[in-house]
């Protein structure tokens, strides 16, 4: 049931009443006639259904209601002020849920959060990592970031960046085999080789002049996460994207093992529902900026 209550203007009324004592001098603390006042009150005692100042002599007293009602009254007004101020002015949170590529997430996306909170500041951002197998559908997030030949049917998307493939190794394995980058193609092919499902190593050594023959891999991942963990450790020399190693060879952990590159055959696009690109345009320019920044430089 809907319930009804009585103004705060009456309220107030009641309130600088009982703290002046006078009618008249609350009137003129509220800039309001006597007759204001006395209408006020009327209206709030009407309300409540009996009286709340005894009115004798051209004087006021409360009454016993009326001081129960002055002893409780400014705890819930202070409690309305309080909600009022928690909300006045405040800029609405803006939620955005965020679908990422479970390769992507760990070994790129994860560390530049901090860069895109600082540009999304009023954002609420709820962060999904699916990996190809398990992906949501794209009407339940409001933007997935997702490899692929950007032909994804009944949504809009924006190719976030291109990206190339070249080979890496740890320092530490080309020190055990006392090598030094920048190797041949013949170099490298002597080096224990790392394999992916989703990638074979025929592209790229048919760029390199080599035979289009697939090479041994001993041990063979179906996460790129996973392949870049295990090159390094030191396991192989491993055929990946720039964007998902760029922090490793930044930071040492790998390096480039030759100036041959190839072109992705697919890239990183961020895809949303139909409609909805005015809501996602800062965080897709803001990844796009990040994708920018992180190319794969060969030796």
């Amino acid at each position: 049931m809907h319930k009804r209550y009585p103004s705060m203007q009456s309220m107030t009324a009641f309130l600088q009443a009982v703290r002046t004592g006078s009618f008249t001098r609350a009137a003129r603390q509220l800039n309001l006639t006597h007759s204001a006042i006395s209408q006020q009150i009327r209206t709030l005692e009407e309300f409540i259904g009996q009286p709340l100042f005894l009115r004798e002599g051209g004087g006021i007293e409360l009454t016993d209601a009326g001081r129960l009602f002055a002893q409780i009254l400014p705890d819930g007004l202070a409690q309305v002020d309080r909600a009022l101020s928690s909300v006045k002015h405040r800029k609405v949170v803006l939620k955005l849920t965020l679908d990422v590529d479970g390769e992507l997430a760990p070994r790129w996306f994860n560390a530049r959060l901090p860069q895109l909170l600082r540009v999304l500041p009023h954002h609420e951002v709820t962060l999904l990592a699916s990996l190809h197998s398990d992906r949501i559908s794209l009407e339940r997030v409001d933007l997935s970031l997702r490899y692929g030949y950007g032909d994804w049917n009944d949504c809009e998307m924006a190719l976030l960046c291109s990206d190339r493939v070249s080979p890496v190794a740890a320092p530490s394995l080309l020190a055990a085999l006392g090598l030094e980058p920048p190797l041949t193609p013949a170099q490298l092919l002597q080096m224990p080789l790392l394999g992916y499902s989703r990638r074979a190593w025929i592209p790229w050594l048919e760029a390199a002049g080599l035979e289009a023959r697939e090479p041994d891999t001993p041990l063979v991942f179906d996460s790129a996460a996973n392949l870049l963990d295990a090159a390094e450790a030191g396991l192989g020399a491993a055929l990946v994207r720039g964007l998902l190693c760029r922090d490793a060879l930044e930071a040492g952990r790998l390096v480039p093992l030759t100036g041959i590159a190839i072109t992705a055959h697919y890239n990183l696009y961020a895809v949303w529902p139909q409609g909805h690109g005015e809501k996602v345009a800062p965080l897709v320019n803001a990844i796009r900026q990040l994708a920018d920044e992180s190319p794969l430089t060969p030796l």
